[in-house]
């Protein structure tokens, strides 16, 4: 599981999560390019439950 994480004023906030790295690419390069405030990074997120 991939995670895209904003960080602004030393908060992050997870904003989208799937499965597939390369989804999780695309809603990152949607952030780059909106202007948003906020540095956005991909993490992989643990696997939580069995």
């Amino acid at each position: 599981m991939f995670e895209v994480v904003i960080e602004r004023n030393g908060v992050e906030k997870i904003v989208f999560s799937a499965e597939s790295r390369r989804i999780v690419e695309l809603v990152l390069q949607r952030h780059i390019r909106s202007l948003t405030a906020g540095t956005a990074f991909i993490r992989e997120a643990a696997l939580t439950g069995k």
